[in-house]
């Protein structure tokens, strides 16, 4: 009878792939590209929360509750839905077109559309208006995916996780600056 228990516990032991096989040289991440990106992330994310602190009383100063206390909460909740609300609706429509004329140019007119919405924000004195510009900029504003999809481009095989674990990072440092 022969004893196979070397072998068995060897086996047992033994990756299923060789480590030697399955490593490849991790590509470096292309870092300015990256950092172009991650500036456009933090430009973002500092804007949108950058009304937090003062929406509440826009809205109880501006005529739109009638003085009603308990209405300011609801309103506040609808002008910051909806930008999200109109950005779900077109952000496929910037990507397919980021395909087309190529991701240059939708994010820069992503940051442009932002800058232009957030001046009419500072300058609504109405509800409606306020609506508007929040509108405005989740309409013109698909940068989310578009950076993602070049997050994809920029990185391969080795080096995406690093690459797209920093999408969550720099948008806690720019809600935590913003």
């Amino acid at each position: 009878m022969l004893d196979n228990s070397d072998s068995c516990i060897e086996s047992e032991t033994m990756p299923l792939v060789p480590v030697e096989a399955s490593r490849r040289p991790k590509t470096p991440l292309p870092k300015l590209q990256i950092c172009i990106l991650m500036t456009l992330q933090v430009a973002e994310g500092i804007a949108l929360v950058s009304i937090s602190p003062y929406i509440n009383q826009l809205i109880r100063e501006l005529p739109i509750t009638g003085g009603d206390a308990a209405a300011v909460g609801y309103y506040v909740g609808m002008i910051e839905s909806l930008l999200f609300l109109t950005q779900a609706l077109s952000l496929f429509k910037w990507s397919r077109l980021s395909d087309r004329i190529g991701r240059k140019p939708v994010l820069l007119f992503g940051v442009s559309g932002a800058c232009v919405s957030v001046l009419c924000f500072g300058l609504s004195t109405t509800f409606w208006s306020l609506a508007i510009s929040r509108c405005m900029w989740g309409a013109l504003d698909g940068n989310v995916g578009v950076m993602k999809t070049m997050m994809g481009e920029l990185t391969d095989s080795t080096n995406m996780a690093q690459g797209f674990a920093l999408f969550p990072i720099v948008w806690c440092i720019a809600s935590f600056v913003g």
